[in-house]
């Protein structure tokens, strides 16, 4: 019987990250949390992001300059084919239910270093409890916060290992929605490679939270 899966994460609001992003920049920090099946914190890393890749910036400049159906842009999806995107209401939505590999936050197997150019991960890790598998839980996200110099927001998802075997992540990724004439397709637009990986054991659970922030 596959492993139960907490039915909606709940992202809290966070207190942000002064040491890891300068004056001036706008990133996310990434912050790692394994639980074993009683809820004890067994490791917790938190780390800078570093790894927007060019899907993210394309994204936003169809967004902030209004590009019309008659006249899309061209962007790779998570297939590696260059879709013709528009502007739409619904666009970079991340907010995918339990089990929903093809957008939110996802984890891999790749130890490949990052570049600007990748539009998927490496080797994606499948949903389910089969050898090799995590339970993705839904996208939550904490609400909007700041203080005198920073504002952030937090993207968060659980995964289970239910698989039997440890899993390693090495491979962190942010998987966005982007439109044309109605049809859905999905992009990476941010890819983290984590040095030597988080090993999550069988009955372990792993959270992922992106912070997306800006500094002053």
């Amino acid at each position: 019987m596959e492993a139960e899966v907490r039915a909606k994460t709940r992202a809290k609001i966070i207190k942000p990250d002064h040491e890891l992003l300068e004056p001036g920049e706008i990133g996310a920090v990434l912050e790692l949390t394994v639980k074993d099946k009683d809820g004890k914190v067994k490791k917790h890393h938190v780390l800078k992001s570093k790894s927007f890749v060019r899907q993210f910036l394309e994204l936003l400049w169809i967004e902030a300059n209004q590009i019309p159906e008659i006249g899309p842009i061209m962007v790779k999806d998570i297939d590696g084919t260059q879709q013709w995107i528009s502007e739409s209401s619904l666009a970079f939505a991340c907010d995918a239910p339990i089990g929903d590999v093809s957008y939110g936050i996802v984890v891999g197997t790749g130890i490949t270093i990052s570049t600007i150019n990748d539009y998927k991960l490496e080797y994606l890790i499948a949903h389910g409890t089969e050898a090799g598998q995590l339970q993705y839980g839904d996208v939550a996200f904490g609400a909007p916060a700041s203080d005198a110099t920073t504002s952030h927001f937090t993207v968060t998802r659980d995964f289970a290992n239910g698989s039997g075997n440890t899993i390693t992540v090495n491979e962190i990724g942010l998987y966005v929605k982007g439109y044309k004439y109605d049809v859905t397709y999905y992009f990476m637009i941010i890819r983290d490679v984590i040095p030597g990986g988080i090993d999550v054991l069988d009955g372990e659970t792993l959270t992922v939270n992106y912070r997306e922030q800006a500094v002053i």
